[in-house]
């Protein structure tokens, strides 16, 4: 057993002082009271949350999550959970149906050998896209919307990605609700009423707010509202937020925060292959797809820097943004990398919170969001 030991424990409502004991890869009992244990850890002026959640990423620590090999996908999910992300949805960009199902079966041996980082399951980030919001998703690869699609029968298949406007979306949307995935809007040219049906037909995600998705925006003499605001004022949507202030400005981040609150709102990396370690400005990387993405200020780039094409962040430094620069709590910013993703998926009865029985994964850092230590499971991988 592992006990952690004046922790500024945060919680889903408050910050409390607490010992917290773990053991059997679960949490075993958290209270004021004095308590021992054969190891513990002093965690004195530190803050002990629960791991971090990212639904949607698709690569790190210098490999994608598409790659072939699984070595390179384990360095990839290690590389984030030494960044706090305990648990991860593995993302995949727009493929060919039969990869999709491929990739999406290597991950179903790859969780039963692999315990330094959580594998919940997978999304799938299209194929059935628009093509005139294909971000840096390959054209080639976006397909129209299967209402028999064979993407159905993925057993381990917890998100997909879906543009609410093209033909047949909101049949398929519904098949895939009725399996238990969540479906989510994006890449999409949809407007304001088409989204508002969407909720209404099976949607009840929104992928990355405002990136590759219609906004308000003026057609003739007249203002119209998009996709966006449709999610952003629909209490049935949550929508995730690339927090790394660069695919938003901290006002749009803010306003996000402010119209869907923590329990609507969740931080994702999209993180490409070099998210979650160091790059230099110019470095470039070849997506799984296909497509060259460039690091250039601090986000990747497609080659001719005309479009965003992903994350180079961790999840650590998006709740550090959201907390020093955007200024959100620290309960609400840990609140939307943990609980809210969680509920998101349904995986909320074990994971994203500070309980008793609950999995023992755990994330303990300084008043600035440096990650001291990291546990999964109960096991410490990152001292």
């Amino acid at each position: 057993m592992i006990l952690f030991k004046n922790a500024n424990v945060v919680f889903e409502d408050r910050t409390e002082r607490c010992n917290v004991l773990t053991g059997n890869g679960k949490i075993i009992k958290i209270t004021n009271e004095p308590i021992t244990a054969d190891n513990v850890i002093d965690c004195t002026s530190l803050y002990l949350a629960p791991g971090f959640i990212d639904l949607h990423v698709h690569g790190g620590g210098g490999c994608s999550l598409m790659d072939e090999s699984s070595e390179n996908i384990k360095k990839a999910l290690l590389a984030h959970a030494n960044h706090g992300t305990t648990s991860i949805l593995p993302t995949m960009l727009s493929s060919p149906e039969d990869i999709l199902i491929d990739t999406a079966k290597k991950y179903t041996k790859i969780a039963r050998e692999f315990t330094d980082c959580n594998i919940l399951g997978v999304h799938f980030e299209g194929p059935y896209l628009s093509p005139y919001m294909s971000g840096a998703q390959n054209g080639e690869s976006i397909l129209p919307v299967n209402e028999n699609s064979p993407l159905l029968d993925v057993e381990n298949l917890k998100m997909i990605t879906v543009a609410p406007e093209l033909p047949s979306a909101d049949i398929l949307a519904k098949k895939f609700r009725d399996r238990g995935v969540t479906v989510a809007a994006g890449h999409t040219c949809a407007d304001f009423d088409e989204m508002e049906e969407a909720v209404k037909n099976g949607f009840s995600d929104f992928t990355h707010l405002y990136n590759a998705s219609v906004s308000s925006h003026k057609e003739g003499a007249f203002r119209v509202a998009g996709a966006v605001e449709a999610a952003l004022t629909n209490d049935g949507c949550t929508v995730q937020v690339i927090g790394d202030l660069r695919h938003l400005p901290l006002g749009l981040v803010r306003l996000i925060y402010k119209c869907k609150g923590a329990e609507k709102a969740y931080f994702i990396t999209d993180g490409l292959e070099f998210s979650a370690t160091n790059l230099t400005d110019g470095d470039r990387i070849t997506q799984a797809n296909g497509v060259v993405a460039v690091y250039k200020d601090g986000v990747m780039m497609t080659e001719d820097l005309s479009r965003l094409a992903g994350s180079a962040s961790s999840m650590d430094i998006l709740i550090k943004n959201a907390v020093e620069k955007v200024k959100i709590p620290l309960v609400d910013a840990v609140k939307m990398a943990t609980s809210t993703p969680a509920r998101v998926i349904g995986v909320d009865t074990r994971k994203g919170y500070i309980r008793e029985n609950y999995d023992a994964d755990i994330v303990l850092f300084d008043e600035h969001v440096n990650i001291k230590k990291v546990m999964v499971n109960g096991k410490i991988i990152k001292e």
